[in-house]
């Protein structure tokens, strides 16, 4: 057991193990701390001699915790924030003459429907503020990046994060049914049996738009044909121009690029579920007046 006299210990060295900690290697924690690699190494090396343990050993999959900072990361991360909390007192937040970068994960399909409106607000009522989108984590990993700070706000479909982290809905996405324009569907309501016959593009089969589909078709003891998976809705317009698929887009996505890929818009067959757009933040910085500014101008333009 090393002894440790925390009057002479660098608490730097301590925002480094948490690093180390959330990014599992030390490229990605110079990265996040604005450090060189070097610089980084040589903190986990004071570390390690200080505490008289590795703390963190290669694996497969990047640095891997021994059981010593498994036992340290809990208590070390709550006297940082206590730290950083007394620090920061009570300075209020005030959108004119902030000089701050919100950090906000989400979809395609949100940055598309949410971020234009977003940017256009703050740039004449907020000029200091920058946002920056990330993508979605790992589910697993998300709540520890909202505790951490690395992320501000997640914007998403519901999901299951755990405890310490709260959701607001901002709106419900309402879906549209695009096709080629050459098919000449002229009902607004597109026919079912073209929509079970034809195949369909969707954006993976996972908490998405397309599980909300294929429960309510499922529930009518029918199915759809899938004909492509991909990884973000704005490859979906393309490939239905270019293959006749079918593809189903939340309105203004689809009343966007019907025009521009010659694509006919529709409601769909059934009344399916709007799948709900929430927000998501860590109880953690209830208090912090610039994410409570922050989402009530994402709600309203989400709403608006």
């Amino acid at each position: 057991m090393h002894n440790i006299n925390i009057r002479t210990l660098d608490l730097n060295l301590l925002v480094v193990f948490i690093t180390l900690w959330e990014t599992q290697s030390v490229t990605r924690a110079s990265e996040r701390l604005a450090l060189s690699q070097s610089a980084v190494s040589h903190a986990l090396r004071r570390l390690r001699e200080r505490l008289g343990d590795e703390l963190f050993v290669l694996g497969r999959s990047g640095l891997v915790p021994t059981s010593r900072a498994t036992v340290l990361i809990g208590p070390v991360r709550e006297a940082l924030e206590k730290i950083d909390q007394a620090l920061q007192g009570d300075e209020s937040f005030s959108p004119a003459t902030a000089q701050r970068t919100f950090r906000i994960a989400a979809g395609d399909f949100v940055e598309f429907l949410i971020l234009p409106k977003l940017l256009q607000h703050i740039s004449l009522a907020a000029p200091g503020v920058v946002i920056e989108m990330v993508p979605l984590p790992e589910p697993a990993t998300l709540p520890l990046m909202l505790e951490s700070g690395a992320i501000d706000v997640m914007l998403n479909t519901p999901t299951a994060l755990g405890a310490g982290v709260c959701c607001e809905s901002l709106s419900t996405v309402q879906l549209q049914t695009l096709i080629w324009q050459r098919e000449g569907l002229t009902a607004p309501r597109f026919p079912l049996d073209l929509y079970l016959e034809r195949p369909h593009v969707v954006i993976s089969m996972h908490e998405r738009g397309g599980n909300i589909i294929d429960r309510t078709l499922a529930a009518q003891s029918l199915s759809r044909r899938i004909g492509a998976v991909v990884q973000n809705f704005m490859a979906m317009p393309i490939i239905a121009a270019q293959t006749g698929y079918i593809c189903n887009l939340p309105s203004p996505i689809a009343r966007t690029f019907a025009g521009v890929f010659n694509l006919s818009c529709h409601a769909p067959p059934f009344e399916f579920p709007e799948p709900e757009l929430i927000a998501c933040w860590h109880t953690r910085f209830d208090a912090d007046e610039g994410l409570q500014w922050l989402r009530v101008q994402l709600k309203d333009c989400a709403v608006g």
